[in-house]
């Protein structure tokens, strides 16, 4: 009888954990979120394993970042403007292998296509950034940028509170 070995077979998909791995919180400490890797308590965040005191916590920001659409619309072009008409006289002069043509017909309609959809589907994302002394640390990546603002608006809180305190 075989034992089942305790190793996954697929290594992990997400290079942080999902849940924030901190030392315990402090008598005082109330936590605030925890969610998607992140822990807000009253006194520190900790994301993507590390730890940040939110009284040293300079500025919150969201940053919206938009994909790169130039080199997509540069392949629809050259594939609509050079890659097709010369499939068209590749076809008409019966001299090439014919697989080369229809290989290349095939590669010329991907990249039209791919680029099509490319552009169709392209989203923003929003990121949640601290800015700290030591340089700026992005917390949180979403798609949806009401959560992202919700979850600035607390840590705003948190930082300000913290500030007073001190």
């Amino acid at each position: 009888m075989m034992e089942r070995l305790a190793v996954p077979l697929l290594p992990s998909l997400f290079p942080f954990p999902r849940h924030a791995k901190a030392a315990p919180a402090s008598p005082g400490e109330v936590q605030l979120l925890q969610e998607g890797g992140v822990l807000v308590t009253s006194e520190r965040v900790v994301a993507r394993g590390r730890t940040q005191a939110l009284a040293e916590v300079l500025s919150v920001e969201t940053v919206r970042r938009s994909p790169r659409m130039k080199p997509v619309l540069l392949a629809l072009v050259l594939g609509v403007t050079v890659g097709l008409p010369a499939l068209s006289a590749l076809s008409v002069s019966g001299t090439g292998p014919r697989g080369l043509y229809e290989g290349a017909l095939v590669l010329a309609a991907l990249t039209v296509f791919g680029s099509i959809a490319r552009l169709v589907l392209a989203e923003d994302s929003y990121q949640l950034v601290l800015n700290t002394r030591g340089g700026a640390w992005r917390v949180l990546s979403r798609r949806e940028p009401q959560h992202l603002t919700r979850v600035a608006e607390l840590l705003q809180e948190a930082v300000a509170t913290a500030r007073r305190r001190r």
